[in-house]
């Protein structure tokens, strides 16, 4: 294995300020990229060892592939670096970032995530982790959050890459069902969802603004127990995307427990 080159260190430390980049904070983060076939610019690591153990472990359809290109980075750099986060795996990369469009998620088939306004970082990168999982056709944003900060990425383990992901400056764009998940709608295990609906979450502390509460076709809470004000925010969005599929599971096989 080779060891990192100044221009390499410098692409890691690039790519924090570089828009046409990301930042792949960790082996999962890598190994979704790669995956879902980014472009990769870089793969580095603290240990080769313990990147062959990782790749081996976790992602056995990519590991070679994944080891080949990796770099060795010394301990001295990594400590030297301050774009390198201090996580377990010891591996990092940067990919180029992908230009992902409206008509690209609109055309796709499934549910698409809104988020309005989100604010904390990791939990936005947890929306994005879910929605890829439940097969979402991708996820967007409005307000000034980014979905390709470390933290995000860190949080979607680098599921960015599986799924589209942008951010809007008008919700006009949007020419699906839109549907509110707010606390004085109907019960989602009664309620009717449209097929291939936006499915529009505000913030924990505020909400949903009330122009999206009006823009909105219909509106769905999630019951929770009383004196629960609140859950958080991908849980919100993960229950939403998989009440559909639960429901139909149990109206197929009335007797399954």
């Amino acid at each position: 294995m080779q060891s990192t080159s100044r221009d390499d260190l410098n692409l890691l430390r690039a790519s924090l300020a570089d828009d046409t980049l990301v930042l792949l904070d960790g082996f999962h983060a890598v190994k979704h990229a790669i995956r879902f076939g980014a472009d990769i610019a870089l793969v580095a690591c603290a240990s080769e060892t313990q990147l062959a153990a990782l790749a081996w472990s976790l992602a056995p359809d990519i590991a070679q592939s994944l080891i080949d290109r990796a770099l060795l980075i010394p301990r001295d750099a990594v400590d030297a670096t301050p774009a390198l986060h201090a996580q377990p795996t010891g591996v990092w990369g940067v990919a180029r970032r992908p230009t992902y469009t409206l008509a690209q998620v609109l055309n796709a088939p499934g549910p698409v995530v809104l988020l309005e306004n989100p604010q904390h970082q990791g939990n936005i990168g947890a929306c994005i982790r879910v929605s890829a999982a439940a097969g979402a056709a991708g996820l967007v944003l409005t307000g000034n959050a980014s979905p390709w900060t470390p933290a995000v990425v860190r949080g979607a383990a680098g599921l960015q890459f599986a799924i589209s992901v942008l951010t809007l400056s008008s919700l006009d764009t949007l020419t699906r069902p839109l549907i509110a998940i707010d606390p004085d709608g109907d019960d989602i295990s009664r309620a009717t969802i449209p097929a291939n609906p936006v499915l529009a979450f505000g913030t924990e502390r505020h909400g949903l603004s009330p122009d999206l509460l009006a823009r909105a076709t219909q509106r769905i809470s999630l019951p929770m127990q009383p004196g629960v004000s609140s859950i958080n925010l991908a849980t919100a969005v993960g229950i939403t995307l998989y009440a559909p599929a639960i429901r139909r599971n149990e109206t197929s096989n009335p007797h399954s427990t």
